[in-house]
C-alpha cells in the first residue's frame, strides 16, 4: 500500500493525532531554530534599537553591529536551564512525531501498541518540558530586563513553543484514546 492508501486506512483519531503532531513538529522546528523567544526594544533617539533573544543566539537590528551573538556557554544558570529543557522539549516531540509516522505508515509497526504507547508517553513528557523551559524564559526574561528602560516583550517563537506543547500534549491523549478503544493508528 502507498502513502495515500496508509493515511485513508487510518482511523480518525489517528489521523487527528498524525497532524497535531505534525503541526506541533512544525511550531517546535520554528521556536527552536529563531531568535524571538523575548525582544527588547531601546528607543534611542528616535532610532528603535532591537534585539531578539533566541536558544541559542541574540541579534539586533542595528547596521554597524546587527550581527548575532551566541548564548551558549553564557554564565547565566537560568538560561542554561532554559536551553536544557528546550532542547528536551524539541527532541521529544520530534520522536514523539517519528513513532507516530512508523505506527501510521510502516506495516510492522501497525500493530505494535507499545510504539503507540511510547509516542504518548513522549508527548507528555516533552511538553512538560517545553512548559518548564516556557515557564523559566517568561519568568526570567521578564524579571531580568523589566527593572530597566529596556521594554522587553516576548516574541513569536515563545507563542509557538507554547503551541507546540500544547498541540503535542492533545495528541498524546488522542493517541492513548485510540490505544484504550484497541485501534492505536492501525486502520478502522
Amino acid at each position: 500500500m502507498g502513502i495515500k492508501e496508509e493515511f485513508t486506512g487510518t482511523s480518525l483519531l489517528g489521523k487527528i493525532a498524525f497532524i497535531l503532531l505534525l503541526v506541533a513538529n512544525f511550531c517546535n522546528w520554528i521556536a527552536f531554530c529563531t531568535t524571538e523567544w523575548g525582544k527588547r526594544y531601546i528607543n534611542n533617539n528616535n532610532d528603535d534599537i532591537y534585539a531578539g533573544y533566541g536558544i541559542w543566539r541574540i541579534c539586533g537590528n542595528q547596521e554597524v553591529t546587527s550581527g548575532c551573538s551566541r548564548t551558549d556557554g553564557w554564565a547565566l544558570n537560568w538560561y542554561g536551564a532554559f536551553q536544557a529543557f528546550a532542547i528536551f522539549g524539541f527532541m521529544g516531540i520530534n520522536i514523539a512525531f517519528l513513532l507516530a509516522v512508523l505506527s501510521m505508515f510502516v506495516s510492522q509497526c501497525k500493530k505494535n501498541e507499545d510504539a503507540g504507547l511510547a509516542s504518548a508517553i513522549i508527548c507528555f513528557v516533552a511538553g512538560a518540558c517545553y512548559l518548564v523551559s516556557v515557564i523559566i524564559f517568561g519568568a526570567r526574561f521578564d524579571n531580568t530586563y523589566k527593572s530597566s528602560n529596556l521594554n522587553p516583550d516576548l516574541g513569536y517563537s515563545f507563542a509557538l513553543a507554547i503551541i507546540a506543547l500544547i498541540l503535542a500534549v492533545i495528541g498524546g491523549i488522542l493517541i492513548i484514546v485510540e490505544a484504550k478503544k484497541g485501534g492505536g493508528t492501525s486502520p478502522a
